[in-house]
C-alpha cells in the first residue's frame, strides 16, 4: 500500500512537472509576414488629357463671309486641299474703284503720250491760214494807200485805218502761232512720267487687291484629319479668327494635372502609365517631357502644375481632349527587400524592426530605402524570409 502510494506521488508530481513546463513554453503567436524580394515604387495618381503634338489651326487671313464649306468634321485631308470659302465685300467694293480709277489712269496717260488731238492742231492751222491770208491782203492794201497818200490822193486817215488792221491781223496772227505751239508742247517729259507713275500705282494696287481677293480660297496647310470646325455657312468672320483645327491621328501626348504639393517629385524621365475608362482593358505607356513650368488655379479652384508627357507608339483610339488616369512613377526598384510600412517603428528614434523565429523576437535596427503609404524598402537588418512582425507592441 506505502509502495502504491508513492508511485501515485510520484506520478502526479512528474505529471505536474511536465504540464508546468509545457505551460512555460507554450509558443507566443504574433502577426508576421516574410521578408520578400520585390519591386517597389512610389507613384502620383491623377488625371490629365490627350492633346495633339503640334497644334494645326486654321485661322481667317481676311474678314468676310463664309459662303462654302468643303469638308466635314472628321474628314481626312491633304495639304492644299479646299476647305472653305469666304467671300469678303469690302475687298470686292475696292476692286472695283481701283479697276475704275485704273482705266482712267490708262485713258489720261494715252492721251498724254499721244500729244494733242489731231483736230484741234487742224482748227489752229486752219485759222493760222486764214488769217495770214487776210494780213497779206492788208498789206496790200495798205502799200496802195501809202502810194495814193503820197501823191496827195487820199487823206492820212484812210492810211491809219489800214495800218490798224494789219497790225491787229499780225497780232492775231502771232496768237494764233503760240497757241499752235503750247498745243503741240502742252504735255512735258515731266507730266508724261507723272501719268506713267499714275498707271503703275493703279496697277499695282488693283494686283494687291486681286491677291487678297485670292485669300478667299481657304486651304489646308498640313494633311491631317479635321478635328473640328470652328465656323458654319453664312457666318460672318473677322480677320484673324479660328476656322478650323487639324490634327494628325496618333501624334499626340499628355498633358497632366498634377497638384502644387507632388511637383517637386516630378523630374525628365519618369515612366508614365495611362489609362482611359472608355478603354478598361488597355494600358499606355509614356515619359514625363516637360516638368510643369508654372502653378494654375483650375475653374474648380485646383492649384496644379502642366506635366507633358510624351506616348510611346501610334495610337488613334486616343483622340484630342480625351480625359484619361495618369500614373507617374517617381521612384522605383524591381528587385529589393519590402516589408509591410506597418512593421517599421522608431524605439529611442532609430528605425527598427522585430523579427520572430518560432521562439524568440528580436528588435533589429534597420536602413530604409524608398517608402510607399503600404510598404518600405529595407536596405540594411533584415534578410529574405525574416518574419517580421506586424504592428509590434512595443511592450513585449
Amino acid at each position: 500500500m506505502r509502495k502504491f502510494l508513492i508511485i501515485v506521488v510520484l506520478t502526479f508530481v512528474v505529471v505536474f512537472a511536465v504540464y508546468f513546463l509545457i505551460g512555460e513554453r507554450e509558443t507566443p503567436t504574433f502577426p508576421t509576414v516574410q521578408a520578400a524580394r520585390q519591386e517597389i515604387r512610389t507613384t502620383i495618381i491623377t488625371n490629365g488629357i490627350i492633346e495633339p503634338v503640334e497644334r494645326i489651326e486654321v485661322y481667317a487671313p481676311i474678314g468676310g463671309r463664309v459662303t462654302r464649306i468643303h469638308v466635314d468634321e472628321g474628314a481626312e485631308i491633304a495639304v492644299g486641299q479646299l476647305l472653305m470659302e469666304l467671300e469678303s465685300e469690302q475687298i470686292r467694293a475696292a476692286i472695283t474703284e481701283a479697276n475704275t480709277a485704273l482705266l482712267a489712269a490708262r485713258r489720261q496717260e494715252k492721251a498724254v503720250l499721244s500729244g494733242p488731238p489731231k483736230y484741234e492742231v487742224a482748227a489752229l492751222d486752219a485759222a493760222i491760214s486764214e488769217t495770214a491770208l487776210q494780213l497779206e491782203e492788208a498789206e496790200k492794201d495798205l502799200k496802195t494807200e501809202e502810194s495814193l497818200f503820197a501823191r496827195g490822193a487820199v487823206a492820212r486817215a484812210a492810211v491809219d485805218v489800214l495800218r490798224r488792221q494789219r497790225d491787229q491781223l499780225q497780232l492775231r496772227i502771232d496768237g494764233q502761232t503760240l497757241q499752235k505751239q503750247e498745243l503741240l508742247a502742252r504735255y512735258s517729259p515731266e507730266e508724261k512720267r507723272l501719268e506713267q507713275d499714275n498707271v503703275r500705282e493703279f496697277s499695282a494696287q488693283a494686283r494687291f487687291l486681286e491677291q487678297q481677293r485670292q485669300l478667299e480660297i481657304i486651304t489646308s496647310p498640313r494633311s491631317g484629319r479635321i478635328y473640328s470646325l470652328e465656323v458654319v455657312p453664312g457666318a460672318y468672320t473677322a480677320r484673324g479668327q479660328l476656322l478650323a483645327r487639324i490634327n494628325q491621328p496618333g501624334k499626340i501626348r499628355l498633358r497632366a494635372y498634377i497638384d502644387e504639393p507632388d511637383l517637386g517629385r516630378i523630374e525628365k524621365g519618369q515612366h508614365v502609365e495611362i489609362t482611359w475608362d472608355g478603354l478598361p482593358d488597355s494600358k499606355w505607356t509614356g515619359v514625363v517631357e516637360r516638368p510643369a513650368e508654372q502653378v494654375v488655379t483650375t475653374t474648380n479652384n485646383r492649384t496644379v502644375g502642366y506635366v507633358i508627357c510624351s506616348i510611346e507608339g501610334y495610337h488613334e483610339e486616343l483622340i484630342p481632349n480625351l480625359n484619361v488616369n495618369v500614373e507617374i512613377i517617381t521612384m522605383q526598384k524591381p528587385d529589393t527587400i519590402v516589408v509591410p510600412r506597418s512593421a517599421v517603428f522608431r524605439p529611442d528614434g532609430i528605425r527598427s524592426v522585430r523579427i520572430f523565429d518560432g521562439k524568440t523576437v528580436a528588435t533589429i535596427p534597420v536602413v530604409t530605402g524608398i517608402v510607399t503609404p503600404e510598404e518600405i524598402e529595407i536596405l540594411e537588418g533584415v534578410r529574405e524570409g525574416d518574419k517580421v512582425i506586424i504592428s509590434p507592441d512595443l511592450r513585449n
